[in-house]
């Protein structure tokens, strides 16, 4: 209720207090008083109250501060005002500029005109900012991650109503809750210092399974007739450790019959994440065994950071190779090979085709160029070479300008004293095979019974040195042996197609 009809009401009440009061003393002992009494009271109540009327101010209902948010959809609005017994909320004017975009004080005034001019009342209207920024994670508030793999954050982004992306002040923590979980606390304040924060749950699975490694070769010859020994295989998980004693092999060898078996392991962690290996087992005829086989192993494109684990295979079988070298890897490897025994060769120093097949002077540029990296390394001058590609690429023909250069220096090399190798066993690791298994498979199945082979690898495939093992293997249950590339050795030169 407002001050006004209160007032309105008060001198409402004192007049009637007053006739009660009049009709009291008056009203039965003096008729002719009580009536000039009643006059004078109705008289002053009608000339109070037009004064009251004239003199009246609005009753406005304001705040002396009004609280507004920036950047929000709220305005200062006009102020609930009686005037006169009747609302005239729409008569009042706002004077004074607000700018609802920028945080500050602002001073307004609201007016209304009256009988008696314009009545006003001045409000500061502060606009703030009280709206804490808003995180929205990327992906899913509930993350399961392998315990294998590294935490890769999905990403997120943090937007403020007055200062906009706020997602660079972004502050991500790590917070530990057991082994297997884990949550990730994004927090981000704006200049005002509102603060929000939003958590990640992050699940730790084991998804991996166990790591079987097989005693002995994967691939093994028996003769007829004679014991299959089953050499075993350990397995061990990086949570459950070693579970050796639950591999589960299954398969059997009939060395009475000549074919090829297999014999698998198996192994299951206690999540149930279950791994399986093979191991391939031959039984042929001791007398179908050839005795007059070499076998050159080569490798291409190296060293390489896995051109030590080879040497550790080929020292442990004592086996050698040639080594056709590049411009790469570490000087060490080379000196490495170069003092166990093995033929260290040149390829090439860039291994660049648009380079070396452009012109006959920078085939040789190359080539000297490595030719004099082996020679400060191991002090040995090697003439042995294989061309890039080999000797029947074509794809010099893309860089060569027409010249034909692969038939100029399949010829030129030997006129200036090199040796070319090419190749007649391909382990197809430089095209579509990519496992152990595969070259294995295209190694062994290309040997040159009662010849010389020559083959192609590249120890710059891991892949591919894992099948040396079982390729050495097959050679020795074979009859094979194995020898390094000389100036005396086959070339096993290809047909020049450029």
């Amino acid at each position: 209720m407002s001050i006004n009809i209160i007032l309105y009401l008060i001198e409402i009440a004192i007049i009637v207090v007053a006739l009660i009061v009049g009709t009291i003393i008056f009203a039965k002992k003096d008729k002719k008083n009580y009536t000039k009494f009643f006059i004078i009271a109705m008289v002053t109540f009608v000339l109070v109250f037009l004064i009251t009327f004239f003199v009246e101010k609005p009753d406005m209902q304001v705040n002396t501060v009004e609280v507004i948010e920036a950047k929000s959809n709220h305005k200062l609005e006009k102020v609930n005002t009686v005037y006169h017994f009747q609302n005239v909320t729409d008569n009042v004017n706002i004077v004074g500029d607000i700018d609802y975009d920028k945080i500050g004080d602002y001073k307004v005034t609201y007016e209304i005109d009256t009988m008696t001019g314009k009545y006003s009342k001045e409000v500061t209207v502060k606009v703030v900012d009280t709206t804490p920024p808003v995180i929205t994670l990327e992906g899913k508030d509930s993350y399961r991650q392998s315990y294998s793999t590294e935490y890769e954050e999905p990403g997120y982004t943090a937007v403020d109503n007055y200062d906009g992306d706020v997602t660079k002040k972004v502050k991500t923590e790590k917070i530990e809750i057991d082994d297997d979980h884990f949550n990730i606390k994004y927090t981000v304040s704006d200049k005002a210092k509102n603060t929000s924060e939003k958590i990640r749950k992050v699940t730790i699975i084991d998804d991996v399974p166990p790591t079987i490694t097989l005693n002995g070769f994967h691939n093994k010859t028996v003769y007829l007739d004679n014991n299959y020994e089953e050499d075993g295989a350990k397995a061990e998980d990086e949570k459950d450790g070693d579970l050796t004693d639950k591999i589960q092999i299954t398969g059997e060898v009939d060395t009475s019959k000549e074919g090829d078996y297999e014999i698998t392991y198996t192994v299951s962690d206690s999540k149930g994440n279950k791994a399986t290996e093979t191991r391939k087992v031959t039984v042929k005829d001791a007398s179908k065994v050839q005795s007059n086989s070499v076998i050159y192993l080569t490798f291409d494109d190296g060293p390489s950071d896995d051109t030590g684990y080879l040497l550790d295979v080929l020292k442990k079988y004592n086996v050698k190779a040639t080594f056709f070298v590049t411009g790469r890897g570490d000087d060490g490897i080379i000196k490495r090979a170069y003092d166990e025994g093995h033929q260290i060769a040149l390829h090439t120093y860039s291994h660049d085709y648009s380079y070396v097949y452009s012109s006959i002077d920078n085939y040789f540029t190359d080539l000297n160029k490595i030719k004099e990296r082996v020679k400060n390394i191991t002090g040995y001058e090697s003439n042995l070479i294989r061309f890039p590609g080999g000797s029947s690429n074509t794809v010099s023909r893309s860089y060569d300008g027409g010249t034909h250069i692969m038939s100029y220096l399949t010829k030129e090399v030997e006129r200036r004293g090199y040796h070319y190798f090419d190749w007649n066993v391909s382990s197809g690791d430089a095209g579509g095979t990519t496992t152990a298994q595969g070259v294995y498979e295209n190694v062994v199945n290309s040997l040159k019974p009662n010849g010389s082979s020559i083959v192609l690898q590249h120890d710059n495939k891991s892949f591919s040195i894992k099948a040396v093992k079982d390729i050495i293997q097959y050679g020795y249950d074979n009859g094979y042996t194995f020898d390094v590339l000389t100036e005396n050795s086959p070339g096993a030169h290809h047909g020049v197609n450029n």
